[in-house]
């Protein structure tokens, strides 16, 4: 499947429910409730939706331009489009060798990073014990200015990196993409790929991954939450 790193934790022991049609498949993230559907043809998006057992609350597809084929099924849900990144091992040889300033530390997060990250962060999408969750369980680093906590850069738990954060008196320094940078390097010395999902409209972000290599996909995400 061209689509294939959406899917790329499928063989994780927290994934469920796979569905499979055509060139077309759909999984169950039991950590986040999340499903995962990449499609091939159009005609395969009935036959997937109705195969998947339970309640669907939330659900990310590739690519989007089958959005309305999925708004006939789910015509009360909202509807987002986003670019997909993808960061392969092999990106790291395309990194800048910048070096990180003397003013600046990296250091990996801890539990006195939880009050910053859930103040900034929790919503319904990622209420704050899930914000909590993923940085106890995924790579978080969060980066020190001035003695501050000045920034920081995380993986939510149904794998999508992020959320990338810089205190508003240290932005336009570079050091979004010198975290980015920074996290993808440990990250994809143990991992082969990593992915984000990219606001179309979030133009500093779109230039970071852009600047350091990262591969944006030629077909938009959806990503669909349904009304309660």
């Amino acid at each position: 499947m061209r689509y294939a790193p959406i899917l790329k934790a499928i063989a994780d022991e927290h994934y469920d429910q796979l569905v499979v049609w055509g060139l077309s498949a759909g999984v169950h993230d039991t950590k986040t409730g999340y499903h995962r559907f990449v499609i091939n043809d159009e005609s395969d998006i009935p036959i997937l939706a109705d195969k998947i057992t339970g309640s669907v609350r939330r659900f990310i597809a590739v690519d989007a331009d089958y959005e309305d084929c999925w708004r006939e099924i789910f015509p009360d849900a909202v509807y987002t489009r986003y670019r997909l990144a993808v960061g392969y091992a092999d990106v790291l040889r395309s990194f800048p060798d910048t070096p990180v300033p003397d003013d600046i530390q990296i250091v990996r997060m801890d539990e006195s990073w939880d009050d910053l990250v859930t103040g900034l962060f929790a919503d319904d999408e990622f209420p704050a014990d899930s914000l909590k969750r993923q940085l106890r369980e995924n790579l978080s680093l969060g980066l020190m200015w001035q003695g501050k906590r000045a920034g920081f850069h995380s993986m939510h738990l149904n794998g999508e990196m992020g959320p990338l954060w810089i205190a508003p008196e240290a932005r336009g320094r570079t050091y979004g993409s010198l975290l980015i940078r920074e996290y993808m390097r440990m990250f994809l010395k143990e991992n082969s790929i990593s992915f984000a999902l990219v606001d179309k409209e979030n133009e500093p972000a779109l230039k970071i991954i852009n600047n350091l290599g990262i591969r944006l996909l030629d077909k938009d995400v959806l990503h669909v939450t349904l009304k309660r």
